[in-house]
């Protein structure tokens, strides 16, 4: 094996110097893969990679670059002269390659969206792959996040169960305190047995408040304890502009005064919702068009069954929505955190304040489809 190693090297040392004079790279990736900091991308790097690597494997003292690195793993291997390599290879065939391409690391299509013509007053639309933002409606301003809150509630629901398919008991109180605020139900009755998995599906489908208060209490013994943990989550995930004094986003509180610090925008939805979707649990149910409960109650997705209702499915151009939770409050307007699938990349979408039924769903399809149009 030493030898194989030194005799490539020698190889590739004698091409370096007898092959065409080496290729500059671009000034985004000058410091990556230039081991001899030369100012350019050469034969000789993968060289110099290999006498470092066939060195450390002998025990013998070597040195190099951290520009040799290039796959930033804290280790210097055959791997990366491999990309050096690469990247050599295709410059001089007349391709553009990038370090992002080669390593298979995802970046953000470069495009253009509009945001003009939308019925909601606030959008933001992220690649889910980077998180980066590629287009924003005021984004950054402070809205009421109504039901969309229950993304947060589930999250938070799922990392605090050990065992997402236990048996739990519907505790009473979260059905009485649901049906006093008039939030929207699933239909779960106090005392019912179900288990853990059904309340998430009763509050991410049907919009069950009943199911997130029942959550709370079960989790934390009451709702402000509960909204402590989501309030942590969302200060991890960098949700500056967010806070949450419930599980249900509903404006009241059981007195009926009006909750004013129960907020969030439309760029820290996508934050969270980003972070839902990594969740192999949340993604199963916030997929999910119908489910029916352990108990026998049947319930469907208010996104889907909006998008259908209104355009008959959830194609867009180039793919499809795959997922979401739609809110409505009377402050909060329509308002619909969503994500899609469009040309095998995954792209999130928050919009909030628009007027009318449906017209969340409207502004989903617009958007989605100004992105496929754009991609394509």
């Amino acid at each position: 094996m030493k030898k194989r190693i030194i005799s490539l090297i020698a190889a590739l040392s004698f091409s370096a110097f007898t092959l065409a004079a080496p290729l500059s790279a671009s000034a985004d990736n000058i410091n990556i893969g230039d081991t001899d900091l030369d100012g350019e991308i050469s034969i000789s790097d993968a060289a110099l990679i290999l006498d470092f690597y066939s060195k450390n494997a002998a025990g013998m003292e070597a040195s190099i670059d951290a520009a040799a690195d290039v796959d930033s793993d804290n280790s210097i291997t055959i791997a990366d002269a491999s990309y050096v390599l690469t990247y050599y290879s295709e410059t001089a065939a007349g391709m553009s390659p990038t370090w992002e391409r080669i390593l298979g690391i995802s970046t953000k299509p470069d495009v253009t969206v509009s945001m003009d013509g939308l019925n909601s007053q606030y959008a933001c639309l992220i690649d889910a792959e980077s998180g980066e933002v590629i287009a924003e409606k005021n984004g950054y301003d402070m809205v009421y996040p109504a039901s969309m809150t229950k993304i947060m509630t589930a999250i938070v629901t799922i990392e605090n169960v050990p065992d997402i398919g236990a048996e739990i008991t519907v505790p009473a109180e979260a059905v009485n305190t649901a049906a006093k605020l008039g939030g929207s139900k699933a239909g779960f009755k106090g005392g019912e047995k179900i288990t853990w998995l059904d309340l998430l599906y009763g509050m991410l489908l049907p919009s069950g408040c009943e199911c997130t208060i029942a959550a709370a209490l079960l989790i934390c013994g009451s709702e402000s304890a509960f909204a402590d943990l989501m309030n942590e989550k969302a200060a991890e995930l960098g949700m500056t502009g967010t806070h949450y004094a419930n599980s249900t986003g509903l404006p009241i509180d059981t007195n009926y005064n009006t909750i004013t610090n129960h907020y969030t925008t439309a760029y820290d939805m996508t934050i969270l919702m980003r972070y839902a979707i990594q969740n192999d649990i949340f993604r199963m149910v916030d997929t999910t068009k119908s489910y029916t409960a352990s108990n026998g109650l049947s319930m469907k997705s208010t996104m889907f069954s909006t998008l259908t209702n209104y355009f008959g499915n959830a194609n867009v151009t180039g793919g499809a929505i795959l997922g979401g939770k739609t809110g409505t409050t009377n402050a909060a307007g329509r308002c619909l955190c969503s994500f899609a699938e469009i040309y095998g990349r995954e792209y999130i979408l928050c919009t909030t304040k628009a007027s009318a039924s449906g017209k969340n769903a409207a502004d989903a399809k617009t958007v989605y489809n100004r992105l496929g149009k754009a991609l394509s």
